[in-house]
């Protein structure tokens, strides 16, 4: 895994640029006045037993309390706080 050090001026204005490497598994480690403050790492991967409690969790929620929604109903709640 590569590791790679940026400043935090440089840090700021590419943190878009940084993030997409991370999210490739690339570290970043941010300095201040050359001196490592931060460090971006990928975020951790739930694991398929973890990711299969959380399906069992919102089938038990979705039977404990049905409710029906439309494609358009979804779409508008993706896209709340968004305007």
């Amino acid at each position: 895994m590569a590791v790679t050090t940026v400043g935090l001026a440089e840090a700021k204005n590419k943190l878009s640029e940084l993030i997409g490497r991370v999210a490739q598994g690339e570290e970043i480690t941010i300095t201040r006045h050359d001196k490592a403050v931060a460090k971006l790492v990928p975020a951790k991967r739930a694991s398929r037993e973890e990711a299969i409690h959380a399906i069992e969790g919102i089938l038990a929620l979705r039977a404990k309390h049905p409710v029906k929604l439309t494609t358009k109903d979804i779409l508008e709640f993706k896209n709340v706080g968004r305007r």
